[in-house]
């Protein structure tokens, strides 16, 4: 085994004491943000006095506050998720159409997040009347899901709804079965959500190449909180 010289080691320690400040001084110094996700909807801007200066400063949609029931019977609301990168969907559970195209998609998002606990699924059913907590834990077992990373979520029809159009900007709407519609028609659209609720991607849910850019988005937004950044994108 070779002996390391006492140039090496001092060359090894210096690299190890300035790596992570020269790495610092990089990503906050410039014109750019590294590693940085736009964030989506309206956004308005407030203006406060501080020391005699007048600060702006950026406020941007978030999601509302909401309470739903999970495929375990157990109570959610806005505040279980609200330091969680959360990835929304809207299913319901008698869909042949993009449900279970989106369903084993989203399955590659949990497998690979199986170790990142701040990082969960909520799907919600558009089809409460019928999806059932009964048939939402099939649902989840057939999914695979074996703990609460990936959960399924029911509540009041027109909250659900309004939650999907108001907060996440999904459309949902009965279908026309007589015509051969499904018994709703909705969107396949994920949403990503920061842990500060803002909105910060939308990915197609039946498309793998979505779905990787979708994984690699999940893990800028996690490099991203150990990343000093200069401000907030737009």
């Amino acid at each position: 085994m070779k002996v390391k010289t006492p140039l090496v080691k001092t060359i090894i320690l210096v690299t190890l004491l300035c790596g992570p400040a020269l790495i610092y001084i990089g990503i906050t110094h410039g014109k750019h943000n590294i590693m940085s996700l736009p964030i989506f909807g309206p956004k308005e801007t407030t203006s406060t006095m501080v020391n005699g200066e007048e600060q702006i400063d950026t406020v941007y949609h978030t999601v509302a506050p909401f309470t739903y029931t999970t495929h375990n019977g157990k109570t959610i609301t806005e505040q279980d998720v609200k330091d969680k990168i959360v990835v929304v969907e809207f299913f319901f559970a008698q869909c042949a159409g993009i449900c279970p195209k989106m369903k084993t998609q989203l399955r590659k998002v949990y497998a690979q997040n199986e170790y990142n606990k701040d990082v969960i699924i909520l799907s919600h059913t558009v089809d409460p009347e019928n999806d059932s907590l009964e048939v939402l834990k099939e649902y989840a077992i057939g999914a695979g899901v074996t703990d609460d990373r990936w959960l399924f979520l029911t509540g009041e029809r027109s909250k659900l709804y309004e939650h999907a159009r108001k907060s996440y900007f999904i459309g949902i709407q009965e279908g026309n079965q007589a015509a051969g519609d499904e018994a709703f028609i909705h969107s396949d659209q994920l949403v990503l959500i920061d842990k500060d609720q803002r909105i910060r991607g939308f990915f197609t849910g039946t498309d793998p190449v979505e779905i990787e850019r979708l994984i690699d988005d999940i893990k800028l937004l996690k490099a991203s909180e150990y990343i000093p950044r200069k401000s907030d994108p737009s």
